[in-house]
């Protein structure tokens, strides 16, 4: 995406992982004025921007949601030139007109003067639901290994805390 900042009020906003658990990539799509724009991320960088967004609407006032996005259809461009991979992430509540502001940095562009590469405007509503879609993502990928935390893979696991090593069968021993 060209240098420079755009963003607005969400139209739609969705979380998705495209391809199997293991070798899946993430992304946001925004639709904004019309615009897609497609944020690419690490399944870490969803899982925390989801949790920070559903902890900042918890502890927002309980004012009612004047925003809420459209009510018509929106249509996704999945074509768009509005893709970019973040690496930074900043998040605020703009208690002017009680909406959640997401604020996304290209990685490539990722200076600490560089403008802002997409801010997203969005209701609680809209929040509310990128987050659970957000863990629902997360949760679907492979299974955590309860003795080291790392992910399992469907044919084999070496944890360091067997000392980097599998269990070993009868026909595996060594003579």
């Amino acid at each position: 995406m060209e240098q420079g900042s755009a963003g607005g009020d969400a139209e739609l906003l969705r979380v998705e992982a495209l391809g199997e658990p293991g070798q899946r990539r993430f992304r946001i799509v925004a639709v904004i004025n019309g615009e897609t724009y497609i944020l690419w991320m690490e399944k870490q960088q969803v899982q925390a921007l989801g949790m920070a967004v559903a902890q900042l609407i918890d502890h927002v006032s309980a004012a009612p949601d004047i925003t809420g996005g459209t009510s018509g259809l929106v249509v996704v461009n999945e074509d768009t030139r509005n893709q970019f991979r973040v690496g930074r992430i900043e998040i605020a509540f703009d208690e002017r007109v009680e909406q959640i502001v997401i604020v996304a940095h290209d990685i490539e562009q990722d200076a600490p003067d560089a403008p802002p590469t997409l801010a997203i405007r969005l209701s609680r509503e809209q929040g509310r639901s990128m987050s659970e879609e957000a863990e629902e993502l997360v949760a679907r990928g492979r299974p955590i290994c309860p003795m080291c935390g790392s992910p399992m893979d469907p044919g084999g696991h070496v944890c360091p805390q067997q000392n980097g090593h599998l269990p070993l069968t009868l026909d595996d021993e060594f003579i």
